[in-house]
């Protein structure tokens, strides 16, 4: 999953202190799931199962946002099965770009029923009547909550639409999809997807390995490993590298005059991210303090800026720039100024010290996040939901100091270069 987002308009507190250790345990008596560990840990008496469906909204068929129905269908159902309730509790399901997640929470005694739980995920939902249909309703609602309280995710959308050439896989449809949204598409979207071999488990807290081995083979003993749904086409989805695509639009939904930028890199001979790790981290925290300094501290042309980066499973790239601009500044100036300013990052070395404190900088978030149970549960899924074996954050800090500066410096260089990119000069109209 790998996504790193930074807000020029405020900044990360890191908190400094001792790490403690995370063994990541695979399981091998795990029926026909893809994949299980156990990560013990007693920092809190608590013990949590994610369940990690290995599609999300990428993966949706027409119409968009058919992966997101089925996460909530698949999260009542299990609370209606086990908890004789489908709205027994607030919804305990996510859904991602690349994977659905269902996290179980709760003490060390109540581990029984998180793993039924967690096991019901994968059965065909069963509602109530009338349940599922307005469920529909419901997503609607907060499809839209979630496009008012993030003003500018039309444009992102609009760019990328323009860099894939599609409505569909990492472009996705999803406003303009809501009216055609339907039961049977993601009752088939469960049938194809909640398969156990797209399926993986991860059983972390307070917690002996030996327990929760016991604990998967007994309650996903009965899956078997079928073949995965096929070939995710969204990972196949690569612009021309020639591309330049520039867009310019008026709206009145805009606060202030925004450019969006989007830009596509390929990594030359790799075909997965997993060895990538400690390289992209490090290179990404360069990245975006060079780029602020650039942009938001040395020029005065922008008003507020968000960086978002989004790394593949496939090691493939996608840096997406929103800029909103100060009074007075053009469109094009701004467009030309984020140009410029991409193309020379590497003008100036990057310096083994200036490597050196970008690694401090990410192992010191590893220790903060360690603190935090939802950001702990977070650091677990991000690769894991890419199918690879979860990092814990000990196991990221050791990544991290394993990577050379050499590393760092190429995919450094892989960003930088010239790359397809799609551009959407958008004005405030009156």
């Amino acid at each position: 999953m790998h996504v790193f987002k930074f807000f020029l308009s405020g900044l990360f507190i890191l908190f400094g202190g001792t790490l403690h250790a995370q063994d990541v345990i695979p399981l091998t008596d795990k029926g026909g799931l893809h994949a299980a560990y156990v990560v013990p840990t007693d920092v809190r008496d608590r013990v949590d199962v994610q369940l990690i469906v290995l599609s999300g909204a990428h993966d949706d068929p027409e119409p968009s946002g058919t992966a997101h129905l089925t996460e909530h269908l698949a999260a009542f159902s299990a609370d209606a099965t086990v908890l004789r309730q489908p709205r027994e509790r607030d919804i305990h399901a996510t859904i991602h770009n690349v994977a659905t997640v269902y996290t179980n929470s709760g003490t060390p005694d109540e581990v029984d029923k998180l793993m039924r739980l967690s096991r019901a995920v994968l059965d065909s939902p069963k509602l109530p009547d009338g349940f599922a249909e307005s469920e529909i309703d419901i997503l609607h609602r907060e499809t839209l909550l979630r496009e008012r309280q993030s003003s500018y995710r039309w444009l992102q959308r609009k760019a990328l639409q323009n860099l894939y050439g599609s409505l569909r896989g990492r472009a996705n449809n999803t406003i303009d999809d809501l009216p055609k949204l339907n039961l049977e598409a993601a009752y088939q979207f469960h049938k194809e997807h909640y398969v156990p071999s797209n399926v993986s488990l991860i059983i972390s807290g307070n917690i002996a390995p030996d327990d929760a081995a016991e604990l998967v083979a007994k309650y996903f003993k009965d899956t078997v490993h079928t073949a995965p749904p096929p070939d995710k086409p969204w990972l196949a989805q690569r612009p021309d590298p020639a591309l330049r695509y520039v867009e310019r639009i008026q709206s009145d939904r805009l606060m202030h005059d925004t450019v969006q930028l989007v830009k596509f890199v390929e990594f030359e001979g790799r075909t997965t991210s997993v060895d990538m790790q400690g390289a992209f981290f490090i290179a990404t925290t360069i990245l975006q303090n060079r780029l602020s300094k650039a942009l938001y501290y040395d020029t005065n042309q922008f008003l507020k800026m968000e960086i978002d980066i989004y790394f593949s499973k496939a090691a493939d790239l996608e840096l997406s720039i929103i800029a909103e601009l100060m009074p007075g500044v053009s469109l094009e100036d701004a467009h030309d100024t984020l140009n410029t300013t991409l193309a020379g990052l590497l003008k100036t070395p990057i310096s083994p010290q200036e490597i050196k404190r970008a690694r401090h900088q990410q192992i010191e978030g590893a220790q903060n996040v360690a603190r935090r149970a939802s950001g702990f549960l977070y650091f677990l899924l991000n690769v894991a939901a890419d199918g690879f074996p979860p990092v814990s954050p000990s196991i990221f800090t050791h990544t991290l100091n394993a990577t050379s500066d050499q590393d760092v410096i190429e995919f450094m260089t892989s960003i930088v270069s010239p790359a397809a990119t799609s551009v959407i000069l958008a004005e405030k109209a009156d």
